[in-house]
C-alpha cells in the first residue's frame, strides 16, 4: 500500500513551491515523478482541466496510485464537480483510510452535496491538527448550522479563530472573515457571554487585516447581517459598541458602503423606538418611512410610502411637537433623517409642504389619478393612520426561551424593524 510522507501545499510563492514539488515527487514511483509534476504545474496555473486530463492519463497505468487519485479529487473540488469528487476520495480512501487531508476533502464534496449528515460523519474522522485544512472548520460549522445544531458550529467557527489567535496563521483573511461572521451571529443568536470577547478579537484581526474593498464590503455584510438580531435586548449595547468602533478607527473609509454606520445605528434605535411607550405607532411610521437611505428605497412604491408619511406630518405637526423633541433627544441618528423635511415644512408651512408632496406623486409613472384624487386618498389614509396602534414586539430566538408575541414573520410581511419593506427585502435578507 503506497503511503506519503509528505502533503503537498500549493504555495503563492513560485519558488517555494518547485522546491515543494521536488520534495514531494522524490516520494513517488520514477514512473509517475514527471507526469505529476506537470500536473502540479497546471494546478498552479488552475489549469484544472489539463490537471484532470494529466490525472487520467497516469491513473491508465497507476489506477490504485492514492497521490494521483487525491490530485484529481482536489481538482474536481476545484472545478466544482462534486459528485465526482467524491467518488474519488471513496476510492481513494477505500485504499488508504488514514489519510486525514483527503478525508476532509471528502467531507467537503459531501457538504456541497447538501448531504451534510455524511459530511459530518466524514470530517469528524479525520484529525484536522494532523492534517490542517482551511476549509474544515467553515464546512464543518456549516454542516451543523444546516442540520439545526447551532451551539457545535459556533465551536466549530471558534476553533478556526482560536487557530489564528494561536499562530496569526490563516488560510485567508476572506475564509477567517467568515467564520467572525457566523460565530459572532451565533454568539449572540444563543445569548452567549463569549459575544464581547469574540467581538473584541474581530476587531483585532481588522486591525492587523488588509483592508482591501472586497474585505470593507465583508465588513458591512456582515454588520447588516447582525442587525437581525437587535430583537435581542441584549446584543444592542454590544452591536452598538462595535459599530462606533468601526467608525471611530475608520475600517469603512472609502468605501461606498459607508452609509452602513449610520444605518446601524437608525436600526438599533429603531428596535427601541419601537418598545417606547413614549412613541406612538404613528411616530414610529413616520421614522421609519424617513429613515431609509436614498440607495435603499428599491421602488416607486416605498418613494409613495415616504412621501405619504410626510403629508400626514403636515396635517399634525404641531399636535407632535413634544414628541418630536424627545425623538431629537433620545434617536439622534432617526431624528437627523427627518431634519431637512422638518425645516421645509417651518419654512414654508403645511399647505406649500403639501403642494410639493403632490407635484412629486404626480410625477410618479405609477400613480393614474389626478392631483385631487391624490389628495383626497392621502386624507383618507391619515384617518386610518391615525387610528392605528402598535403591533407586538418580534422576540428573537436565543439562550432562552421566549414566547412568541405575535404571528410568524413570512417573508413577504412588512419587516418588523419598521422600514416599510418586505422582510425578505429587509431583515430576512
Amino acid at each position: 500500500m503506497p503511503t506519503t510522507k509528505k502533503q503537498l501545499t500549493v504555495r503563492p510563492e513560485f519558488n517555494d513551491f518547485l522546491q515543494e514539488v521536488d520534495e514531494y515527487t522524490a516520494q513517488l514511483p520514477l514512473t509517475l515523478r514527471e507526469e505529476m509534476r506537470q500536473a502540479l504545474y497546471s494546478e498552479y496555473e488552475r489549469d484544472y482541466e489539463k490537471v484532470e486530463e494529466c490525472c487520467r492519463d497516469m491513473l491508465e497505468n497507476h489506477p490504485d496510485n492514492t497521490d494521483v487519485l487525491a490530485l484529481l479529487g482536489r481538482t474536481q473540488l476545484s472545478q466544482e464537480k462534486f459528485k465526482e469528487a467524491e467518488e474519488t476520495l471513496e476510492k481513494l480512501l477505500e485504499i488508504e483510510p488514514e489519510r486525514d487531508f483527503e478525508r476532509i476533502e471528502h467531507g467537503i464534496a459531501f457538504h456541497a452535496l447538501g448531504n451534510y449528515h455524511e459530511a459530518i460523519k466524514e470530517l469528524l474522522k479525520a484529525d484536522p491538527k494532523a492534517a490542517y485544512h482551511p476549509f474544515y472548520n467553515s464546512t464543518l460549522g456549516d454542516c451543523y448550522v444546516q442540520t439545526g445544531n447551532r451551539r457545535k458550529a459556533r465551536d466549530a467557527y471558534r476553533a478556526e479563530v482560536t487557530r489564528w489567535e494561536e499562530t496569526r496563521e490563516m488560510a485567508s483573511p476572506e475564509n477567517l472573515d467568515g467564520c467572525f461572521c457566523q460565530l459572532i451571529y451565533l454568539d449572540a443568536a444563543l445569548s452567549l457571554m463569549e459575544l464581547t470577547v469574540d467581538l473584541g478579537v474581530y476587531r483585532r484581526f481588522l486591525e492587523k487585516a488588509e483592508l482591501t474593498p472586497d474585505m470593507k464590503e465583508r465588513l458591512a455584510s456582515n454588520i447588516a447581517y447582525w442587525s437581525t438580531l437587535l430583537t435581542a435586548p441584549a446584543f444592542r449595547e454590544p452591536f452598538v459598541k462595535f459599530v462606533r468602533e468601526v467608525e471611530q478607527e475608520g475600517f469603512l473609509l472609502d468605501s461606498p458602503r459607508y452609509y452602513i454606520i449610520d444605518s446601524a445605528y437608525r436600526a438599533e434605535e429603531s428596535y427601541r423606538y419601537h418598545e417606547d411607550k413614549n412613541i406612538d405607532a404613528f411616530m414610529e411610521s413616520f421614522l421609519s418611512a424617513e429613515a431609509r437611505d436614498q440607495s435603499e428605497i428599491d421602488s416607486d412604491a416605498a418613494r409613495a410610502t415616504q412621501l405619504a408619511y410626510e403629508w400626514y406630518m403636515t396635517k399634525c405637526v404641531e399636535e407632535y411637537a413634544e414628541m418630536l423633541l424627545y425623538v431629537a433627544e433620545n434617536y439622534p441618528y432617526s431624528y437627523t433623517r427627518i431634519v431637512t423635511f422638518l425645516d421645509q415644512l417651518m419654512t414654508f408651512g403645511p399647505e406649500k409642504t403639501r403642494e410639493f408632496i403632490l407635484d412629486r406623486l404626480e410625477k410618479d409613472e405609477g400613480v393614474k389619478v389626478g392631483r385631487d384624487e391624490i389628495a383626497a386618498g392621502l386624507d383618507e389614509s391619515y384617518k386610518n393612520v391615525r387610528n392605528a396602534k402598535k403591533q407586538p414586539v418580534y422576540l428573537a430566538e436565543g439562550g432562552v426561551t421566549y414566547k412568541r408575541s405575535a404571528k410568524k414573520i413570512m417573508p413577504n410581511d412588512p419587516c418588523p424593524c419598521g422600514s416599510g419593506k418586505k422582510y425578505k427585502k429587509c431583515h430576512g435578507r
